[in-house]
């Protein structure tokens, strides 16, 4: 095989604090890419320093970021990681096995989800699989999920049990912030693919969310941190259809971003 087996790619913006624990983490792979989405800190200076490729694409949004990553990778299989993720060492050996044995066309991992260092076990948060190691040449991003990317895959899904830690929120703060610019940019595909929202939304969504999350799944069994997330869960309903149904309904709200 000719080039590198194994790349990583980062999608990172303003990441200074997370990104050097992640990169300490991805020493087993062959090439480290970070795609810089026009970082105001030392994100771009800290990648470098760590031995990582860097490339800079002003961030418009996931799934085109992602997609850019994957082309721009040199290695055969890519795995892509984020800033507040960390390789295990488990992942590291499983991973490189994969590739080499190429058996599959893309693998789903288990993810530990951690809120201020607690592991969520309960709740939807493990063992919470995705699709984030493939054959770079089998699978591509669908530019129709600009939020919450999805990977289309050319071929047959394996599973690993190595698991990627995932250090998602480290305050409360910064889980109402991203949780409003994800709700942000969700609201917004929404919107530009003709969907509209009304008061079923506004009510049912978020309830379902909260309901699944700490009923269904079991989140009550996390205690208060389990409470926490399935709230976190409905606010994020909550603030995506109402952010549809703002601009639904009034002229120049698309201006009144919520982050």
């Amino acid at each position: 095989m000719n080039g590198p087996l194994l790349s990583a790619a980062i999608v990172a913006l303003d990441e200074e604090e997370r990104l050097p624990a992640c990169l300490a983490s991805l020493s087993f792979c062959d090439e480290v890419l970070v795609i810089d989405g026009g970082s105001r800190d030392r994100t771009r200076e800290l990648a470098e320093q760590a031995g990582a490729r860097g490339l800079i694409r002003p961030f418009d949004d996931f799934a085109r970021q992602h997609e850019f990553a994957r082309e721009q990778a040199r290695g055969a299989w890519v795995l892509s990681i984020d800033a507040d993720e960390r390789a295990t060492p488990e992942l590291a050996a499983a991973a490189r096995k994969a590739a080499a044995e190429d058996a599959a066309a893309a693998y789903a991992l288990p993810f530990r989800n951690h809120f201020r260092g607690i592991w969520l076990r309960h709740g939807g948060f493990y063992p919470d699989r995705h699709v984030r190691l493939f054959r770079r040449s089998a699978c591509r991003y669908d530019p129709r999920r600009p939020v919450h990317e999805k990977l289309i895959v050319e071929g047959r899904v394996g599973r690993l049990d190595a698991p990627v830690l995932h250090y998602t929120w480290g305050s409360f703060a910064q889980l109402l912030a991203k949780t409003e610019r994800y709700a942000e940019a969700a609201a917004q595909a929404l919107f530009a693919q003709g969907r509209r929202a009304g008061a079923f939304d506004l009510v049912a969504r978020p309830l379902w969310r909260f309901l699944r999350a700490y009923l269904l799944r079991a989140g009550f069994l996390d205690g208060s941190a389990g409470a926490a997330m399935a709230m976190a869960r409905a606010y994020e309903a909550y603030a995506r259809y109402a952010r549809l149904w703002e601009l639904s309904r009034f002229d120049g709200a698309a201006r009144d971003r919520l982050r």
